[in-house]
């Protein structure tokens, strides 16, 4: 018989990572929800025509990448490669967008047509903000400011923080004019990628990853000579406020994102610990995306975070504190109750600890040799004439001292005293 195996590139997560999977992303919930953002629910289907209009029709997403298909209907889907249009989409339909200024987060996967390697695959999860109606630099520093204190909370190794401002649009065509022309005499000696890229999404050139090319742009035009005296203004009072509150950055001025609908800041954490796809969490401003989307001009900024990614970053720390687990070993069928009993209220008791009780009776050696290697750390265990005394047996599986005979107050009082 056929053996059905996972698509490739797609996530399957075992029991034990998806603890550690939770457990971050409840962490960096909770941040996001301390900063006043709320929670948005989005569709993973979406009209195709939603990122060609907001995306770019001549980025790699929407030429490579795509996962598109047609509705019984007729009508072009995709599976969301990016979650900030649809966010945004959202929320002029749902009229949050003529509500004043807004706070929205939201999490789940998204879906690119890439070739699968090390914290990069088809199916990947995200954790995203996005804030709209907020003009000035100081929703771009709160944003930074929050995915610093989350990468530092998790005790993150070897990460460092890019940024660079891509100015206006009007900054943006007459430097993506001069770049062109300064490129085109030039077009045979670029990768093959950057060459297509020359007369449709030239600004993309400079993200390439191609030495040749990173060569000859090194004598290229900068857009820095291009800002106008808002851009300079922004960009400058954003460096100082970040110097302010010892932020290090640094400016990489070939930092310009994948995507078309962003202006002025752009940033990206990245880890050494990634190779040479070391971004984990990126994001800046886009403040034409929503008229492209047909709503009215609103400002807007946002950033996610790539929790796969992230957890490659992560796979050296072992400091992260995961919930405790007890298990709870009947000696007698009999005493199917007293087992519920006591499971039940140290469940109630305490919201932070995992028990675990089968119900029947087991061997206490091999259950407990089994718990160990599951990596529990307590054990229960009642036997009929402990029970008739008020007495349960309690014992510590990450120590190796004997177990001790407990009432149920005392056990209670014995794992607080752990937890």
């Amino acid at each position: 018989m056929k053996k059905f195996q996972k698509i490739r590139g797609m996530h399957q997560v075992d029991p034990n990572d998806s603890e550690i999977w939770s457990t971050i992303a409840k962490k960096i919930i909770q941040i996001f929800e301390s900063y006043s953002y709320k929670e948005i629910r989005l569709p993973i289907i979406e009209s195709t025509d939603l990122f060609l209009r907001s995306v770019g029709e001549e980025t790699d997403i929407v030429n490579k990448e795509m996962f598109t298909f047609e509705s019984k209907s007729g009508k072009s889907l995709s599976l969301r490669p990016e979650g900030t249009a649809s966010c945004l989409r959202a929320s002029i339909e749902m009229g949050l967008t003529d509500m004043g200024p807004s706070r929205l987060f939201y999490h789940g996967p998204m879906y690119r047509y890439e070739r699968p390697q090390k914290g990069r695959s088809r199916e990947f999860y995200q954790l995203s903000v996005e804030a709209y109606g907020f003009d000035n630099i100081n929703i771009e520093v709160e944003m930074i400011e929050m995915s610093f204190k989350i990468f530092s909370l998790l005790k993150l190794r070897n990460f460092g923080l890019e940024i660079n401002s891509l100015g206006s649009d009007e900054t943006q065509k007459k430097f993506s004019k001069a770049l062109k022309d300064y490129l085109y005499p030039l077009k045979l000696e670029l990768d093959e990628d950057s060459q297509n890229r020359l007369n449709s999404n030239v600004l993309r050139i400079l993200d390439s990853k191609n030495s040749t090319t990173q060569d000859i742009l090194k004598n290229a035009p900068k857009i820095s000579d291009f800002y106008d005296n808002e851009s300079v203004n922004r960009f400058d009072q954003l460096q100082s406020k970040l110097v302010e509150m010892k932020i290090p950055f640094s400016i990489n001025k070939n930092l310009v994102r994948g995507l078309d609908y962003y202006n002025d800041l752009v940033f990206e954490w990245k880890s050494d610990e990634l190779g040479s796809q070391n971004t984990f969490c990126a994001g800046g401003r886009y403040d034409s995306l929503s008229k492209n989307l047909g709503g009215r001009n609103i400002s807007a900024t946002g950033f996610s975070i790539g929790l796969d990614r992230l957890l490659f970053s992560l796979n050296k720390n072992k400091e992260h504190k995961f919930k405790k687990r007890l298990i709870v070993i009947i000696l007698e069928n009999s005493l199917f109750l007293e087992g519920m009993k006591i499971s039940e209220k140290i469940r109630n008791e305490f919201k932070n600890l995992a028990v675990r009780y089968d119900g029947q009776k087991s061997n206490l050696k091999s259950q407990l040799k089994k718990a160990v290697k599951e990596g529990y750390d307590f054990a229960i265990i009642l036997g009929s004439q402990e029970v008739k005394k008020g007495i349960f047996s309690f014992k510590n599986l990450k120590l190796a001292d004997n177990q001790l005979s407990l009432s149920e107050e005392e056990i209670i009082k014995t794992i607080k005293d752990y937890i």
